[in-house]
């Protein structure tokens, strides 16, 4: 059956309305939105609540950020606000605090990627992508994309710009916030102490 559809997965600060964009303006996809398996944000599905919606037309992207860089973008804007007062801690206390169901960040990290790569296995069609390998070479994942959907796309349009969900900030660097930050021992170590080593391993990034 041919690819018309694609649902986009990742958690915030990963790149999902850049990816958006992107395939909005190369290929001719619907979107998959809220109404079929939820926010794009969300723990991915079980496949005992996907299987119950048709998906064999639909592609799949998860995307991946690395974690450290990832945890300094949500502590500058964390998009939390069922607490506002969480912009008004240190970088190392905010480590340390619990965000939605999750005992900190980091755990959040570890299982909503989890889900992620676990969906990605289940469904018929899937790309995982990484927001880095996105930056580095957009004619890639383009390929990428064409060859899932098998579908020839328009000249390929790249993207230069800090795209958020307000839209395209041309005062944001784009590789200033992919950049990996400048960590004290003790915010590595803490860091570490909690990332998933198999699925750092299965993205493919390395520790600190």
């Amino acid at each position: 059956m041919k690819i018309d559809s694609v649902k986009i997965f990742g958690e915030r600060h990963t790149g999902t309305n850049a990816i958006n964009l992107f395939i909005r303006e190369n290929f001719d996809l619907t979107f998959k939105y809220y109404d079929f398996l939820g926010w794009k944000h969300r723990l991915a599905p079980k496949k005992s609540e996907w299987v119950k919606h048709d998906t064999s037309n639909t592609l799949f992207i998860f995307l991946f950020r690395n974690p450290y860089a990832w945890l300094r973008s949500m502590y500058k804007e964390p998009y939390y606000h069922h607490y506002l007062k969480i912009n008004d801690r240190s970088f190392d206390e905010f480590l340390k605090f619990s965000i939605e169901d999750y005992e900190n960040s980091i755990c959040l990290w570890n299982q909503k990627n989890e889900s992620y790569l676990r969906m990605s296995t289940e469904v018929k069609h899937s790309l995982n992508i990484r927001i880095e390998d996105f930056r580095l070479d957009q004619e890639h994942i383009h390929s990428l994309i064409a060859n899932a959907i098998g579908q020839n796309s328009r000249k390929l349009v790249e993207l230069t710009s800090y795209i958020n969900g307000r839209g395209i900030e041309e005062n944001k660097s784009i590789d200033s916030s992919l950049a990996i930050p400048e960590l004290t021992k003790l915010e590595k170590n803490f860091i570490n102490s909690y990332l998933s080593r198999s699925i750092m391993r299965k993205i493919g990034y390395d520790f600190l």
